[in-house]
């Protein structure tokens, strides 16, 4: 077998690349040091708890656990991601801050059973996650709890590894390590590894404002709200040996999600607690007024592509007030000002040509060739609008024999769909936007996110005035001079 042929899954975790984050915008600005992000999310299962679940997955088999017992998995998803990467049955208890898309993605590596636990519960609680994993293994024979933060499992060599890798990388120069806290496994390994090493090396602790860890007080737990993932606890977690962090950095949730987004336009695809320690990562070094030839180094700890519907949605971003002043200008400039109030109107798109949902599919290839259209609007009575043909599906269908040239385009023609979607249905048709000539063009701008073309009707949708798509919103901004790409 090749040398470059990995057996394994698990030997693909670790060695993972440390780069500068210079070319990020508003990392290195007025910082005279460079910071190095080190990208933990590019371990297979996307974070730095791949490491994790290797070494518990390798104190299982020490133990003589079977690989077929079932684990009861506490944490924010990731662990449980791992393990599940590794071909481990689990169940999973998650905060209930927890992206959907974790979820979604454990449900694909076949977790069924997922459990959401309150935000902020104490230890000793009935809601814990503790307390709860505890009662489930009670009731379900041969299986084994997993939490990190109990400290049942030896995670110094998964985090030595790491070490190593980094003074390896820096070529034992480095002066600082940013990282974010939670379980404090991490931090207290990491610590000791690199200052074992490198003893004047200062170890910089990262959690989101209204998190508890470096101020060791307790307080009202549910009072403490943050958004921010990974990081951060409404306690001090035991894990955290004192004197491992030698100075802690609260990120707010805007600075933390702001700074992910400039992390992801930098090419760099890590997630809000990543953004969170980069932006500690630069607070520090201006504050510690460092030498050009310093060195700081952020742990990137997982991917930004687990937050689809939050990170990377510039609604759900400006709904929850995340992005900061110049990103929120940059996307107005972007959605809005540069149409400057402009309609679908403003277009002025040709008269659309129809074709009748009993016309031929030969009459349709016909039309749209001569026309040199890539689709077609379908009538139905009273010339209604009812759905679309286009050009390179109907010449598949006839070019196999699927459909015959004397077939009603009805047979074949994609259906707009008035009503809600039945999740149920086996029929599910071409969800329909209305859009008419008053039509907003930043609204046709967010249509075109997801669609190649619009039907532009009369209010009422009874006649298809129109066929706009976004050649046509670039030609307009090309004629108005403000088209940025």
């Amino acid at each position: 077998m090749s040398k470059l042929c990995i057996t394994t899954i698990s030997d693909t975790v670790g060695r993972t690349p440390l780069v500068s984050l210079s070319g990020v915008d508003g990392v290195s600005h007025g910082v005279a040091g460079e910071i190095l992000g080190k990208l933990e999310y590019m371990n297979p299962g996307s974070s730095i708890k791949d490491r994790v679940a290797k070494h518990i997955v390798a104190q299982l088999s020490a133990k003589g656990i079977s690989k077929s017992a079932p684990l009861v998995v506490a944490g924010p998803g990731n662990l449980a991601i791992s393990l599940a990467m590794l071909g481990r049955s689990l169940t999973c208890l998650l905060p209930e801050r927890t992206t959907t898309d974790r979820v979604r993605l454990l449900k694909s590596l076949g977790v069924t059973d997922i459990v959401r636990t309150l935000d902020g519960a104490l230890p000793g609680s009935p809601e814990h996650a503790c307390e709860i994993g505890r009662r489930i293994v009670k009731y379900r024979a041969g299986s084994v709890y997993i939490d990190e933060e109990l400290g049942d499992w030896d995670l110094s060599a998964c985090y030595d590894e790491l070490a190593a890798e980094l003074i390896e990388q820096t070529d034992g120069t480095l002066d600082a390590l940013v990282l974010g806290v939670d379980t404090g496994n991490a931090a207290t390994h990491l610590s000791r590894a690199l200052k074992a090493k490198l003893p004047n090396i200062q170890i910089i602790g990262v959690e989101p404002t209204n998190s508890a860890i470096g101020e060791q007080t307790v307080d009202n737990p549910l009072a403490r709200r943050w958004l921010c993932e990974d990081i951060g606890r409404a306690y001090a977690p035991r894990a955290l040996l004192p004197g491992s962090i030698d100075m802690w950095i609260q990120v707010s949730d805007r600075v933390a999600y702001s700074m992910a987004r400039r992390l992801v336009q930098g090419g760099v695809f890590a997630g809000p607690s990543s953004g969170a320690s980069v932006a500690a990562a630069r607070m520090y070094a201006v504050s510690a007024c460092l030498q050009p030839s310093s060195r700081v180094a952020v742990i990137l700890g997982d991917t930004a592509r687990n937050y689809t519907d939050t990170l990377l949605s510039d609604d759900w971003m400006l709904a929850h007030d995340l992005l900061d002043a110049r990103m929120v200008a940059d996307l107005q400039r972007t959605q809005i000002e540069q149409y400057r109030a402009a309609s679908i109107e403003d277009l002025q798109l040709p008269a659309a040509v129809t074709v009748s949902e009993n016309d031929s599919m030969h009459y349709a290839v016909a039309l749209m060739a001569e026309h040199d259209f890539s689709q077609v609007p379908v009538t139905g009575p009273l010339r209604r609008l009812i759905g679309y043909l286009t050009l390179s599906a109907a010449q598949t269908l006839l070019d196999n024999h699927v459909a015959l040239p004397t077939d009603p385009v009805r047979k074949f023609m994609l259906r707009f769909n008035p009503a809600p979607r039945n999740v149920g249905s086996a029929n599910i048709r071409k969800e329909y936007w209305l859009i008419t000539p008053e039509t907003p063009l930043s609204e046709l701008s967010r249509f075109f996110e997801s669609h190649s073309v619009a039907f532009v009707t009369d209010a009422s949708r009874k006649f298809c005035l129109g066929i706009a798509t976004k050649q046509d919103l670039i030609s307009f901004l090309a004629r108005r001079h403000t088209f940025r790409f």
